[in-house]
């Protein structure tokens, strides 16, 4: 029985993971300047969002089970993938899982929404203890849990994952 391709994000954190690339910059600290309010009335970002812990994680859960990205994962990722891009995750995925990364447990912290986007910091905790946590934005959209992972998300962590 074939395996069939899931988990775009998830493949990818964990292949970035696998990968074991950090890097860290150092700099002198500079004299902070003055701020001072030049615009009045704008906006500002809501307040951080831990009430959509739950759909953010289900929405990353759903990419990393059954079905293939040109399938049943379209929904969970912003526009869907095209042919090339579908057939590229499901390689990723299948990978991954050959390599007995998965399942994956997921953790989002740090959730601010400001609209129809929400930006979260995803830690992905893969079958044999590897851990990558990296920044996902999701958008409102529809999918069954109400959110999707953003095309240029996707894309990041496909390229990592490649």
């Amino acid at each position: 029985m074939k395996l069939l391709a899931t988990g775009l994000g998830a493949a990818a954190i964990v292949g970035a993971a696998a990968a074991g690339v950090t890097s860290a910059a150092f700099s002198t600290p500079a004299a902070a300047p003055a701020v001072q309010p030049v615009v009045f009335g704008a906006p500002l970002p809501q307040t951080p969002a831990p009430e959509l812990q739950s759909q953010l994680v289900a929405t990353l859960d759903a990419l990393q089970s059954g079905g293939s990205f040109s399938g049943t994962k379209a929904s969970y990722i912003e526009g869907g993938l095209g042919r090339i891009e579908g057939i590229t995750a499901d390689r990723a995925f299948s990978n991954a899982s050959a390599k007995g990364l998965f399942p994956l447990s997921f953790s989002v912290a740090d959730i601010d929404q400001n609209g129809p986007v929400a930006t979260a910091n995803v830690t992905a905790t893969a079958a044999s203890g590897a851990t990558a946590t990296q920044p996902i934005q999701f958008v409102q959209g529809p999918s069954p849990t109400g959110w999707q992972v953003t095309k240029s998300s996707a894309m990041t962590l496909l390229t990592a994952a490649s």
